[in-house]
């Protein structure tokens, strides 16, 4: 049996709480041997809530939010993530740490955080163990979106679906993935995680990301930002309308 656990649209303080307390239950559900990630069917997860970060950040957030990537990442049980939606900046990040990607075939997947000054450091060192360095390069200096059909080529998603058959493809790994001894995914991750020391890229990453976060011109041009993309929004939802 598998259990889907949401992945929040937007991650603040309490959206990542109540991620954690539903990855928790599925970790200590007896009758759930797969967990899979899932998000909604626009957006699989746009990461940090901007939102959050230009008014009422808290350095512990960067804390709590890699404290899950390694709870996710270490997982007892396999983590599968069936992705629907488009999928940027932090949320790339969740997403990479599953240990299978399904994405439908519609999906695009970017890295805008240079637009505004940042260096998505934490989503870098997530995107190590799946891509080389020179994709994951082009991803964050370009701040380009990049299609599903691109991202199985370099391997951030390991298999591309369809609407029609994307809960068939969960299903049929889901049940590959369940009858994988507990001993062999256990001592699978260990070796792993010992060749690629994840855990310390991802603790650089939290404290490059935290400096930048502490940076007032670097929020500022978060806040700008953001209301760059609500007027590009507003003049596209009126351009509907008129359209319409």
């Amino acid at each position: 049996m598998h259990e889907y656990v949401m992945v929040p649209i937007k991650f603040n303080p309490d959206l990542l709480a109540d991620f954690e307390s539903r990855f928790t239950a599925a970790l200590n559900n007896e009758q759930c041997h797969v967990i899979v990630l899932t998000g909604d069917l626009n957006w699989f997860s746009m990461g940090m809530d901007l939102d959050y970060i230009s008014t009422d950040y808290e350095p512990l957030f960067i804390s709590q939010f890699c404290n899950i990537l390694k709870m996710v990442k270490n997982s007892p049980k396999p983590v599968l993530a069936r992705v629907e939606g488009d999928v940027i900046a932090g949320g790339i990040a969740l997403m990479c740490v599953a240990d299978y990607i399904i994405s439908c075939e519609t999906v695009s997947f970017s890295l805008p955080e240079s637009s505004f000054g940042i260096t998505p450091t934490i989503a870098m060192s997530c995107l190590l163990e799946r891509i080389t360095p020179h994709h994951l390069k082009f991803l964050v200096w370009s701040a380009t979106a990049i299609s599903a059909r691109k991202a199985l080529e370099w391997g951030i998603v390991d298999k591309i679906s369809t609407t029609e058959t994307i809960e068939q493809d969960v299903r049929a790994m889901s049940n590959k993935l369940s009858h994988i001894p507990e001993s062999i995914i256990r001592e699978s991750k260990l070796l792993l995680d010992w060749h690629s020391s994840f855990d310390k890229t991802l603790d650089l990453g939290s404290h490059l990301l935290g400096e930048k976060l502490s940076d007032p011109q670097i929020i500022e041009k978060t806040r700008h930002y953001l209301e760059c993309i609500s007027l590009f929004n507003d003049e596209y939802a009126d351009h509907q309308y008129e359209q319409n």
